[in-house]
């Protein structure tokens, strides 16, 4: 019995370490957007998966600046799509997300609106577990949060 518990805790330490590690490597490649407003708000117009909505919250709160003196910036999840196919020895995930961000200045009369979209994908061939997979899926949903950042920025 000790030793089954063992091996768990062994597990779960090894499965945070793994996951911290991937967070730890998303922060890093973020970039950071500053905005010439002084307010920021993000609406996600879909459901979407939870690692997918905590790296957006977690990078809307802390990459994306406000540094004006008037006027509001809303950044929109318009919509996501993954889909899973089988490939020959294995599968792969696509996944893509459409955004907007909508840059309000009133007393200029100013509007700007961006819109973009980001793909990205993963493959895993051979033998693995659904669990590889899921880390698979979660890779690729971190790529679509690191693409994204550097879309926005090239384009604001």
């Amino acid at each position: 019995m000790s030793r089954l518990f063992l091996f768990i805790i062994a597990f779960y330490i090894s499965s945070c370490t793994a996951n911290e590690s991937l967070v730890y490597k998303v922060q890093t490649e973020l970039q950071t957007i500053s905005f010439d407003v002084v307010q920021k708000k993000l609406l996600v117009e879909q459901e979407i998966p939870l690692h997918l909505e905590m790296l957006i919250n977690q990078w809307f709160n802390d990459n994306v600046k406000i540094n004006g003196f008037e006027g509001d910036m809303t950044f929109i999840i318009t919509n996501f799509n993954q889909e899973t196919t089988l490939i020959n020895n294995g599968k792969r995930v696509d996944a893509s997300l459409s955004f907007r961000v909508n840059l309000n200045k009133p007393t200029l009369s100013s509007k700007k609106i961006v819109e973009g979209t980001v793909s990205s994908y993963g493959t895993l061939e051979g033998d693995f577990s659904l669990s590889d997979f899921d880390t698979v899926i979660q890779n690729t949903q971190s790529d679509l949060i690191i693409r994204l950042s550097r879309d926005l920025k090239s384009n604001i």
